[in-house]
């Protein structure tokens, strides 16, 4: 996909051309239960949270596009040991195109005097996740700009999954680096070469361009294809469904026997392609 028509694509969705961080984070915060003195301690933590994320230019843009996402963190339980405070968290981010993450094993000490800091030294299991998530999201969104475009950022990812793996604080890191590994295997690898073409397909349907919109959503069909039959529950396949089933909907709409095949495919979204199917 010709990346000038992927940043025009995102303007005429938002409507606005923000020129300056390369993530746009809005932080919310939930509490679970913590005690009224608990949640005191945590005062300002959010917006600390979203400061770390936007203002840090992250990868070089020369379009300097924001990439917008929502975060979520659900604080569990906070207990002593020893000189600090842990916390057990649920972690959420999902960006504007479709990089959702959901992390249920986020552990991590916090200390409320104590800055957010990109300087790094040892591993800081609070700093390296947000991190972590940061390359991932931009990974995908990269990905859709042009082929395997995101794989850096992955690779910036993996040394981080690599360095929790070892650290004092390893919960949760062996299933980030399993869900990284899956996007990056081979088996998946059809559907990230694909992502450039599909978000093409997109603008060049909302341009008018149908036969042109078509030949990048064929793409986009052989891909998912090729991820199905390697692996029919591929994970990161029912992501991209999840994020983008009612477009691709739209991409076929009234080619039978494609989107008969995507009801077998993406079954859980089935009643939405047969809303697209000939004289429905």
């Amino acid at each position: 996909m010709k990346l000038t028509n992927r940043i025009l694509y995102f303007v005429l969705l938002n409507f606005s051309f923000i020129f300056s961080q390369v993530l746009d984070v809005n932080v919310t915060m939930e509490f679970g239960r913590l005690s009224d003195d608990e949640k005191k301690e945590l005062d300002g933590f959010a917006e600390k949270v979203e400061q770390y994320f936007n203002n840090y230019d992250w990868v070089d843009d020369e379009y300097e596009t924001d990439i917008s996402c929502n975060v979520r963190i659900l604080i569990e339980t906070v207990q002593k040991k020893t000189f600090e405070k842990i916390y057990k968290a649920q972690f959420l981010i999902s960006s504007e195109s479709g990089e959702n993450f959901y992390d249920k094993m986020w552990e991590f000490p916090y200390e409320p005097s104590f800055p957010l800091d990109h300087t790094k030294g040892m591993f800081d299991p609070l700093t390296h996740f947000l991190d972590f998530y940061a390359y991932m999201v931009l990974a995908g969104e990269l990905d859709t700009y042009d082929l395997l475009q995101g794989s850096a950022l992955y690779n910036r990812a993996l040394d981080i999954a690599s360095q929790g793996l070892i650290s004092q604080y390893p919960r949760g890191w062996k299933q980030r680096n399993d869900e990284l590994l899956m996007i990056t295997h081979i088996r998946t690898r059809p559907l990230r070469e694909v992502k450039p073409d599909f978000f093409e397909a997109l603008y060049l349907a909302d341009e008018g361009d149908t036969k042109g919109a078509e030949k990048y959503a064929m793409h986009v069909y052989e891909g998912i294809k090729k991820v199905y039959k390697a692996q029919p529950n591929n994970k990161y396949l029912r992501v991209f469904f999840e994020a983008h089933y009612k477009e691709i909907a739209m991409l076929f709409e009234g080619k039978f026997d494609i989107l008969e095949e995507l009801t077998e495919i993406d079954s859980k979204h089935r009643a939405t392609y047969r809303q697209y199917l000939p004289n429905n």
